[in-house]
């Protein structure tokens, strides 16, 4: 399990075969930054796709040498998000990365019936966490796209969560299923639904992980406050990932690690044919840097 980013880094720069990334609508300065940082540490190989005069005077402007970067010429931004998405949906690529276009519109080129990346029911953000009081990173599922679940698609969720674990290395993730309490409650539907999903589980209907739920969040954190509840877990102190019941729990508690527990964030889509970065563009640097190493660790063998 990686301790941290720095460690994710790490693995990245040590595969024995490069992976290679495509940025949609590439024309920006903070992507232009990435790019230099990536080709500085000779990460991956990078396609930018724009106009090219675009890309062209950002590179000088920030002193990045292109001679080792693949360039696709767009008339515009569509043009540049259908195009980019192309390189990896044909094998040009392995990961598929937003520059400065609207999240919709670079949703539009994943889903593109000819030439995107759709493959499971079900598209979901995954974010990856790492906390300085944590001796592990740890992953939340979804914070950042369905709204309001329902047991299907937490099942998509999370067997599409579980996968990218499963590639990164992580035989049996600790899944924790949240709720605000661990005793089925007819009238919340998190945790009717999240012991159909252990159910599910024992009956060998699910990725290999070991899953509890419902849980709330200080029993999956804290094993004296399992304790001290009697309640004997698998998992707690020790979670891989959490699934939250809906975008709202979700996108609070991701905001409240990186605010209490000054912990650094980096996402990525799941549910497409290949790993997908859509990161905000205020975003800093190091965050989007981040998202596109633990992208191409995510990368299928």
């Amino acid at each position: 399990m990686y301790k941290n980013f720095d460690e994710m880094l790490e693995k990245a720069l040590q595969l024995s075969q490069k992976r290679t990334i495509s940025i949609a609508a590439a024309a920006d300065k903070k992507i232009i930054q990435v790019t230099k940082e990536i080709l500085k540490m000779n990460l991956c190989h990078v396609i930018l796709v724009d106009e090219k005069e675009r890309i062209e005077k950002l590179a000088k402007e920030e002193n990045v040498d292109l001679s080792k970067v693949t360039m696709i010429d767009a008339d515009n931004i569509t043009d540049a998000a259908l195009k980019a998405v192309e390189q990896v949906s044909n094998g040009n690529a392995d990961v598929f990365v937003k520059g400065r276009l609207n999240t919709s519109d670079f949703l539009k080129a994943v889903l593109n019936k000819e030439v995107g990346l759709k493959a499971s029911k079900v598209l979901s953000v995954m974010m990856a966490y790492d906390v300085p009081s944590i001796d592990k990173l740890f992953f939340i599922s979804d914070g950042g796209m369905v709204i309001s679940p329902t047991l299907e698609e937490k099942v998509e969720i999370l067997k599409n969560s579980i996968s990218v674990l499963h590639t990164m290395g992580i035989v049996q993730p600790k899944v924790a299923i949240l709720s605000a309490n661990e005793k089925v409650n007819p009238k919340m539907q998190s945790t009717v639904d999240a012991d159909a999903i252990c159910n599910m589980a024992e009956k060998g209907e699910m990725p290999e992980a070991i899953y509890e739920g419902p849980i709330a969040f200080d029993v999956a954190m804290r094993p004296e406050a399992a304790k001290a509840k009697g309640i004997e877990s698998k998992i707690t102190g020790d979670v891989d990932l959490f699934l939250v019941p809906n975008i709202d729990c979700g996108n609070c508690l991701g905001k409240s690690i990186g605010f209490f527990g000054k912990g650094l964030a980096a996402g990525m889509v799941i549910g497409a044919a290949k790993p997908v970065v859509m990161t905000s563009r205020a975003t800093t640097v190091k965050g989007k840097l981040t998202s596109i190493v633990w992208a191409l660790l995510a990368c299928k063998k």
